[in-house]
């Protein structure tokens, strides 16, 4: 039956393309993410490699102690080793060498920094790393390339690609950023890290370590790096070492501190995978559609042949492992085909991406995990899609086959409604809990019944399709004449094949619908959020944290009547990490609105809480305990923080400073005074901080909304572009259908056209039979997306949407583009039909 299977595939291609394309389609989505995100861990792991290899022992802060979470390699986190601890490490046996080394959190700036960025967000994008210089190769892992080391206070070197994109020579003043301020460095030299200097775009600098010290605000190192003697084993003296070094920190060999900081990054890019595999997932069950489809119609088209084979013995079973083997042989062409795709698709992704960010990649090799998940994945669809045209395949009995007609398709509607009406009530009451019923959680019941509502409408979709057909057959009639009675018929006359292909369509439409509504939804509410300020700037640093001295600074501006700073710290309540927010309440809804129950005016030294807190069992009134840093406080709980998924306690500056000492400022919200001119006062307050504080930067609302609403298109866009496969899929779904319905009703174009029907007319009734599939299941995608959307905004309105905005817009593009589609669609099928001689059409098989 494989040789069988084999001759029937290589016989017949033409079938089958459309099959194999809509397959590699969804495939090339796996492959592509599997390599992307594996050359990006590659390049990643190399450089982790540079930074701790060299080392044989590090000793740093333990990261399951940290409050920061410790063992980010970018951060600079606060030191915890005195110049004694680094003394005693130095005395272990085994040790060599020791040295403390700190981080100074801040940024290189390019020479002619003093203007105001024009985008707020700059100075994000990779980070610049600046360390106290030891001279010690193994250590700073980078050697000196031009010029020399920094020797004396003041003095600085940069790594070879960053100095000359900075715009900085050797002799030149660099000047760095921190939270103190600005402070001036004369450039003695270069180096180059590791072996060719790959800092996946960051700048590195290095000064002298009381320099580090003093702008980094710290007498402490963050971690000791160790060099162990040629006969020392670096795990022992890791045992060692870790007997003299104060609680809370560990040691560990540079080589396992490389392998962990390589997993925690591939924990994080697996997500990237399983967003990449869920849209092809999508795909490929767009393509499902295409798949029952093309091998329902081969069964169709085939069924003397299959007749011929039972009468000589062939068993049922034998027939369907031949069309699960012609299956098979598909999926693997096809899947070998998505993941050349995929491959490719990974290369200009990684091109693109290092036009922004630099050379951040690995190899862009084709990872194992991507060829096994494509074939995987591309095998099962296919296998699972193609089995029940399989067992149709299996029960054609010999007499029936012999028949001079095939009797395929035929079979009553029955089961697939009764199926179809479960699943979609079932999906309908689910969403309607999630609605009403108060629960807890209720976007998980809105999904749940999402899902199994557009599987109900997929197979009602026949039950719907077919009356419509109907219905529309007098108005394509007036305006198409005879030829679009004769498509209202031919969708009519198989409502399985027309309803799975519109069905296709259906699912990629209403999943762009559905994000569109959603994304509409976030715009407005991006939109209120803005409108609830009555601040004239928002404030915020490029780097993180806002320094204090820039509110400083701002308020000494003239003109300036409020500037409130609004922190972000985290505590612990009842044993778990809590997110604090804390504000000045005498001012805070002079500049914004605050959503809570009552007033933020009334905080009266006690916390607000979210429901979260609320879940706990917390209400107004009851007193609650939070640990902070740097102490721990009883407050009264005093009202409600009604924003989900913002902070869970609002508290005032007071009560922070005892938790936290000092707050993280994250943002600041500036009020001037009445009658000052807007745009003047910017351009006075961004050169107060310009000269200290060149990171920190302010921005109108309207800015600030307009910067959030491009970045929501963006997000709609890349979602979009991925749907798009599945929109290909279903495009191709329509072709496919309507090219095997033109094999299959070969007979009957050819008696139309002996009885005078015009080529011009077939091609018409082709194209209007693909335009009246692809509009139904646009419009049929449009009203469940937009309904499903919206649904979901609702069962949202706890994390801070409070309506539903319809994409209008998007709507009328969508039905305009599937009319278009539909057309296009129909161009190679309705060629084919026009274009068949009629007397060999009359004289096949029928």
């Amino acid at each position: 039956m494989f040789k069988i299977a084999l001759k029937s595939v290589r016989h017949n291609p033409k079938r089958l393309i459309l099959t194999a394309i809509a397959v590699a389609l969804g495939v090339s989505l796996v492959a592509a993410s599997h390599t992307f995100t594996n050359a990006l861990s590659s390049g990643f792991s190399g450089l982790f490699s540079d930074i701790y290899a060299g080392t044989d022992v590090i000793v740093e802060e333990d990261p399951d102690e940290a409050e920061s979470g410790g063992g980010d390699p970018f951060a600079a986190t606060e030191g915890v080793f005195a110049d004694g601890d680094v003394e005693a490490i130095a005395a272990v046996e085994g040790v060599d060498v020791a040295m403390g080394g700190i981080q100074v959190p801040g940024a290189v700036l390019p020479p002619d920094t003093g203007e105001p960025a024009a985008d707020p967000f700059t100075g994000g994008g990779a980070p610049s790393q600046l360390f106290n210089w030891t001279g010690i190769p193994e250590i700073d892992q980078s050697t000196l390339v031009d010029g020399r080391g920094p020797e004396s206070n003041g003095e600085l070197v940069l790594d070879i690609d960053s100095a000359p994109r900075l715009g900085y020579d050797i002799g030149d003043t660099v000047r760095i950023a921190t939270d103190d301020g600005v402070t001036e460095f004369d450039l003695v030299g270069t180096v180059r890290f590791g072996e060719s200097n790959s800092l996946q775009g960051a700048t590195l600098a290095f000064m002298t370590g009381d320099d580090a010290h003093t702008l980094a605000n710290d007498p402490n190192f963050q971690q000791v790096s160790v060099l162990v003697t040629e006969d020392a084993d670096a795990d022992a003296v890791v045992d060692r070492v870790s007997e003299v070094i104060p609680d809370g920190t560990r040691a560990i060999t540079g080589e396992d501190k490389a392998a962990e900081e390589t997993a925690a990054l591939d924990d994080v890019l697996q997500y990237v995978d399983i967003f990449a595999i869920a849209f092809a997932l999508i795909s490929l069950f767009v393509g499902a559609y295409i798949i029952v489809n093309t091998f329902r119609i081969i069964v169709t088209q085939r069924t003397r042949e299959f007749g011929l084979m039972r009468a000589i013995g062939v068993t049922g079973r034998q027939v369907r492992s031949m069309i699960l083997l012609e299956a098979l042989v598909v999926a693997i062409i096809a899947s070998t085909i998505g993941i050349v795709t995929g491959y490719l698709l990974a290369l200009a992704a990684a091109w693109l991406v290092s036009l922004f960010a630099g050379d951040i990649f690995g190899s862009l090799t084709l990872p194992l995990d991507a060829v096994l998940w494509a074939y995987a994945l591309g095998t099962l669809v296919t296998l699972i899609s193609a089995l029940l045209p399989a067992i149709t395949a299996s029960r054609i009995s010999p007499m029936e086959a012999l028949r001079e007609s095939a009797t395929g398709g035929k079979k009553p509607l029955k089961v697939r409604n009764i199926v179809g009406a479960a699943m979609a009530l079932v999906g309908a009451i689910a969403i309607g809990t999630g609605l009403f019923a108060g629960l807890d959680r209720p976007y998980i019941y809105v999904g749940v019944g999402a899902v199994l509502l557009v599987l109900g409408a997929t197979l009602l979709a026949a039950q719907v399709l077919v009356p419509m057909a109907y219905g529309l057959r007098s108005l394509l009639t007036r305006m198409f004449g005879v030829d679009g009675k004769l498509a209202a018929n031919n969708i009519r006359r198989e409502p399985r094949r027309s309803a799975n292909t519109a069905a296709a369509l259906m699912i990629g439409v209403m999943l762009l619908a559905l994000v569109a509504t959603f994304t509409e939804s976030l715009k407005s509410v991006v939109t209120e959020q803005f409108a609830q300020t009555q601040a004239d700037f928002f404030v915020f640093s490029t780097q993180g944290a806002i320094p204090p001295g820039a509110l400083d600074v701002l308020t000494e501006v003239d003109g300036v009547e409020i500037v409130n700073g609004i922190g972000y710290d985290s505590a612990q309540v009842d044993g778990s990490s809590r997110t604090v927010q804390s504000v000045d309440p005498a001012t805070i809804e002079d500049a914004f609105d605050y959503d809570t129950e009552p007033e933020i005016a009334q905080l009266d030294g006690g916390a607000f809480i979210d429901s979260a807190i609320q879940d706990l069992g917390y209400e107004v009134g009851d007193d609650i305990t939070i640990e902070g840093p740097e102490g721990s406080v009883t407050l009264e709980v005093t009202g409600r923080y009604l924003l989900d998924g913002d902070s869970n306690f609002v508290i005032d500056e007071a009560t922070a400073a005892e938790l936290f000492g000092e707050p993280t400022i994250v943002q600041a919200l500036v009020v001037l005074e009445d009658g000052m001119e807007v745009e003047e006062a910017q351009t006075a307050l961004q050169d107060a901080l310009a000269e200290d504080y060149p990171l920190v930067t302010l921005q109108q609302p309207g800015q600030l909304e307009q910067f959030a609403n491009q970045f929501i298109d963006l997000l709609l866009g890349v979602i979009s572009a991925l749907l798009g496969s599945a929109l290909v899929i279903a495009i191709l779904g329509v072709a496919n259908t309507l090219l095997l319905s033109v094999t299959e009703r070969t007979r009957e174009i050819g008696l139309l056209r002996a009885v005078g029907l015009k080529r011009s007319s077939v091609w018409r009734m082709i194209t209007v039979e693909s335009m009246v599939m692809a509009v139904f299941g646009t419009v049929l995608g449009m009203i469940l997306g937009v309904s499903l959307g919206s649904a979901l905004v609702l069962a949202l309105e706890d994390f801070g949407f409070s309506g539903v905005t319809i994409p209008w817009v998007w709507l009328v593009i969508y039905t305009v583009l599937a009319a278009v589609a539909g057309v296009v669609a129909a161009l190679w099928p309705a060629w084919r039909a026009s274009r068949l001689d009629i007397l060999k059409a009359i004289a096949t098989d029928g």
